[in-house]
């Protein structure tokens, strides 16, 4: 069985016996959040590996399902990797991508079709959870104002690993950051048949949404992905989708840095009481400094027409150009519709001002710091180093 057991006991051993005086150090919030997990994370994985079990007795064919030229965005975090990936996914004649409501609650395709039932009956009854839902997403997205999330929109697919206990999020998010390594440096550091158990379960994922989506319509030409947390996969999704399309985004350093701190920071306070204020620092440095050296020397080993490398200040400032020259590179036809649709998205994300406050000094860290350490960076994008003298 695909799921990793061991280490979601690992997961609850450390919590509950080793982590006194750590950033997850359990007080009455991490108590409160650990027993929610283990009151319904139990039951959700109950529910969603009872229907990949009737997917294999009911819906087999999915496991014919060719992933043909699936397109992959990835990069650090905080680099525009959500943008490209829902503006992009608004061309729904060339891509399709998971939604949040698919990867957590429905990754099966048994799931969809009762989730889809249930969605006809709501209709019927004058769609009362449908308002309810829209509701309780208003009030997430006012609060939230560094990742918008929403049930009906497309999101991370990496999300679809936790079911399988086998993703970045669950430790960086939880702070145990010293279980983080394999999942931080995965094409270096994760065990090969580790590897292969995490790529052949999100392979049959993606083969159950292509195949849940394919039903009665002309189905989306390729599968769409954005997942920051790829960027060390880049041989593995090559090795498993040897046609492979992928985006590399790339954001100027002194963005990225103190932006995923900050977001880190947040939610180590969401779920708990750190020790430490901004705690997780040295590890998005090293992190970060990986993820803008590997991918890049990993494609530039490959095909330039597999990859494509896109600067987000030039996708903010001109987002038609650059979805075009992203077209271009692979192949594709940009239609009428979507020329619509990509035009008033341009003209939104070039007024756009982001919510989103942080301060280099609260967290240790200097402009000059940032810009030395990832000098090799700025050279190579020519990133402003917004150096004032």
């Amino acid at each position: 069985m695909p799921f990793n057991f061991r280490k979601f006991v690992k997961f609850i051993y450390i919590s509950l016996f080793k982590s006194k005086g750590t950033n997850y150090r359990l007080t009455p919030k991490r108590i409160g959040w650990l027993m929610l997990l283990l009151t319904l994370f139990p039951l959700l994985e109950l529910v969603t590996w009872f229907g990949f079990l009737l997917d294999d007795i009911f819906f087999r064919e999915y496991r014919q399902e060719r992933i043909e030229q699936p397109f992959f965005i990835i990069g650090n975090p905080r680099s525009g990797t959500t943008f490209l990936h829902r503006l992009l996914a608004k061309d729904e004649e060339t891509f399709t991508s998971m939604q949040m409501w698919e990867i957590l609650f429905a990754p099966s395709v048994t799931q969809r079709k009762i989730v889809q039932a249930l969605a006809a009956l709501d209709r019927w009854l004058g769609s009362p959870m449908r308002r309810l839902v829209a509701k309780l997403e208003q009030w997430w997205q006012g609060w939230n104002t560094m990742h918008k999330m929403a049930l009906r929109v497309p999101e991370e697919d990496q999300y679809v690993l936790v079911h399988i206990w086998s993703t970045l999020v669950i430790w960086t998010t939880s702070a145990i950051l010293e279980e983080a390594g394999p999942y931080t440096y995965f094409d270096a550091a994760m065990p090969e048949a580790e590897k292969e158990r995490i790529l052949s379960f999100y392979e049959g994922c993606i083969k159950r949404h292509l195949y849940a989506h394919s039903g009665g319509r002309k189905p989306a030409k390729h599968y769409l992905s954005k997942n920051p947390s790829a960027s060390p996969k880049v041989d593995a999704l090559y090795e498993y989708f040897p046609d492979a399309k992928i985006i590399y985004l790339a954001r100027n350093p002194l963005d990225v840095i103190p932006s995923y701190i900050s977001l880190t920071d947040s939610e180590w306070r969401i779920l708990g009481d750190p020790v430490e204020e901004y705690g997780c620092r040295d590890y998005v440095l090293d992190m970060a400094r990986h993820w803008y050296t590997y991918p890049l020397e990993r494609l530039e080993q490959v095909p330039q027409a597999s990859y494509i490398v896109v600067k987000l200040d030039e996708l903010a400032s001109d987002a038609e150009r650059a979805v075009a020259d992203i077209y271009a590179r692979f192949g594709l036809d940009i239609s009428p519709a979507f020329a619509k649709v990509l035009r008033e998205e341009a003209e939104k994300a070039r007024d756009h001002q982001s919510r989103h406050e942080y301060s280099l000094e609260e967290m240790g860290l200097t402009r000059e710091r940032i810009v030395a350490d990832y000098k090799d960076v700025f050279e190579r994008f020519d990133f402003d180093t917004r150096d004032e003298g």
